[in-house]
């Protein structure tokens, strides 16, 4: 199936809506969730700062070094999937012959929806 997705086989409503959409919506929140319990273990140290001047695979907490090890997974994969799920929306559009609009909207949509998730992630 996720083949056929970034091939932009699927329909237009299903590729934008439930795999753009609620896909990057679901990816976003997990690696908040990943954050917020990495953050509890950096005694009052940014993530950015973490990694750049106090992170040893050694020296730091084995929990801490699962949750960031979980949080850089969960990074690599929303990078991957915002790459992914922009050219299946694209695909997907230009397969769409129902409406012009419609499809340039979702071509529109998906770009809004990939900069809003990523806007808060790289302004840090």
């Amino acid at each position: 199936m996720l083949a056929k997705l970034f091939k932009g086989e699927l329909s237009l409503g299903a590729t934008f809506w439930k795999f753009g959409i609620f896909g990057l919506i679901i990816l976003h929140y997990a690696l908040k969730m990943f954050a917020s319990f990495l953050s509890a273990h950096l005694r009052g140290r940014t993530i950015y700062d973490f990694f750049m001047h106090h992170f040893h695979v050694v020296y730091t907490s084995k929990i801490s070094l699962w949750w960031a090890l979980c949080y850089m997974a969960t990074f690599v994969v929303l990078v991957l999937y915002s790459y992914k799920i922009v050219i299946a929306v694209w695909r997907a559009a230009a397969a769409y012959d129902k409406s012009i609009w419609l499809a340039q909207l979702a071509r529109i949509g998906i770009l809004i929806a990939v900069f809003t998730i990523w806007y808060p992630i790289l302004m840090r």
